[in-house]
């Protein structure tokens, strides 16, 4: 079944600091942004940035199942909030997807942010995108992206596949940067003893 994003998900723009994010340690609110949300996909919540809301506008709180879309910059990628957080919010640079109510039993979220990451639906991106050297997808371009919905049985198969495949991948990358390391401590080391 195909369907438009905007058919079964409420899109909202992240909070709208005015300039830079100003960090204090002591503030209450966190700020996920487009760097905390890795080339994997995964959602890093260990070093948000802490900040103080000045603004007017009433924030709307990440949930459990919320899906986050990089939306400036020349990665397009969507990831999931995993778990239950408090007093987090997205920046500007980020679209905040969340299923509608009514369909919270039919759509698993982890199956919809790995659609759109998938290749069909970057390309699209590509073509709609404002922008060269840093990209702007805008809200009625993500809104309108026609997505394939199977049924539950088959989209918690591949959110499953999917969140191994992060896992997986994550732990590579580690192995890759550890053994590198590794590498460059033995040419220093080559390199200190010959000066000797």
């Amino acid at each position: 079944m195909i369907i438009r994003l905007s058919d079964i998900a409420d899109i909202h723009a992240g909070y709208p600091f005015r300039g830079t994010i100003a960090h204090d340690k002591n503030a209450p609110v966190q700020v996920v942004q487009p760097k905390d949300i890795s080339d994997l996909g995964e959602l890093h919540l260990e070093n948000l940035v802490k900040t103080e809301l000045k603004g007017k506008k009433l924030p709307m709180w990440l949930q459990h199942g919320d899906i986050l879309f990089i939306a400036k910059g020349i990665r397009t990628y969507a990831t999931y909030v995993p778990e239950e957080i408090k007093d987090v919010i997205c920046s500007p640079s980020l679209f905040q997807i969340r299923i509608q109510p009514s369909l919270r039993n039919s759509i698993n979220p982890i199956f919809l942010a790995w659609q759109l990451n998938q290749k069909p639906i970057q390309q699209y991106f590509r073509q709609t995108a404002e922008g060269s050297a840093q990209t702007n997808i805008r809200k009625p371009v993500l809104a309108n992206v026609e997505l394939e919905v199977p049924v539950l049985e088959k989209q918690n198969i591949i959110a499953k596949l999917y969140e191994a495949s992060i896992k997986e991948n994550a732990l590579l990358h580690k192995l890759i940067n550890n053994r590198q390391q590794q590498l460059n401590a033995i040419a220093t080391d080559l390199i200190n003893n010959s000066n000797q």
